[in-house]
């Protein structure tokens, strides 16, 4: 089914020039939705049957104000992160935000981190973050191709890049992420290039990869174009598998589970899922939200 959930953006794929729409989704405790609507540089708030609740934000770089907002996390008291990729280009060179912003759940500023650049700290088109029960904050940078993880004031802990499919070989972008409830990170890594370098890692705390798991194709457990990812209570993978239309389940060790097919529309680039505790799917397209409905897959 499709929510009553609309932003004003355009449902068109980025990928082909047309319009972002909603880039996060987040669940909080009470069932609603939190969303970053990318064209409009706006974080709504929704229930679950499609009710607006409240938005803020609006494009700028004052605090508050947002450029292009990617993907959300929730701490422990219901605090929105979100990450601003800082530029419609795919590396973020335009330089504009690149941050972390923390609000209230009602939309006031708290705090803010980062700016364009490499080094700890900065960022350069930060996409996918979380945060783990610490309140530590983990981001996956696609312009660096890196995880960094800060802690919950927003001190630079330690970094580590993502792979090629080689030794040698250029590094890959990781692009959304997700943890676990013992911490550990999840990526999804779409490689720009159709390589054939499809695949979700699996990294600890501190960044030793764990696992790896999905090559390119359309089978059981493989991918062409994972982008958005999430877990569930359990800790099972959910991954938005954009141009097979379908969202696929994984075990934590990356064994497949069940798939789900998409909207007639289909799925985008920036679509992200999330997973209430029935088991029901929340997935954005374009500048709608399609709920996946706990059955049989």
């Amino acid at each position: 089914m499709i929510l009553s959930v609309k932003t004003s953006s355009s449902s068109l794929d980025p990928l082909s020039g047309g319009g972002f729409g909603i880039a996060g989704i987040v669940l909080d405790g009470r069932g609603n939705l939190y969303l970053t609507e990318m064209d409009d540089a706006l974080i709504y708030e929704y229930s679950t049957a499609g009710a607006l609740v409240r938005k803020w934000g609006g494009y700028g770089s004052d605090p508050g104000q947002l450029t292009y907002p990617e993907k959300l996390a929730l701490d422990a008291q219901g605090n929105v992160y979100v990450t601003e990729f800082g530029s419609p280009s795919y590396d973020g060179s335009q330089g504009e935000n690149d941050r972390v912003q923390k609000f209230s759940p009602t939309g006031t500023p708290l705090a803010q981190w980062g700016s364009l650049g490499s080094g700890p700290g900065q960022f350069n088109g930060p996409v996918g973050i979380a945060i783990d029960q610490q309140g530590n904050i983990f981001v996956a940078e696609a312009g660096n191709h890196r995880i960094q993880k800060l802690s919950s004031t927003g001190k630079p802990l330690i970094q580590w890049h993502t792979v090629g499919s080689g030794i040698g070989e250029r590094t890959q972008t990781g692009y959304d992420l997700g943890l676990d409830s013992g911490g550990n990170v999840y990526v999804s890594e779409p490689h720009p290039i159709d390589t054939g370098a499809e695949w979700i890692e699996k990294f600890s705390p501190a960044g030793e990869r764990l696992a790896r798991w999905g090559a390119s194709g359309s089978g059981p457990g493989q991918f062409d174009k994972p982008w958005g990812l999430t877990l569930d209570s359990k800790d099972n993978v959910y991954v938005v598998d954009v141009r097979n239309n379908r969202v696929q389940e994984f075990s934590p060790t990356g064994k497949y589970l069940a798939q789900w097919k998409g909207p007639q529309k289909g799925f985008i680039a920036t679509s992200k899922p999330a997973v209430d505790d029935q088991g029901n799917i929340y997935v954005s397209h374009g500048n709608e939200v399609v709920k996946l409905v706990a059955g049989p897959a």
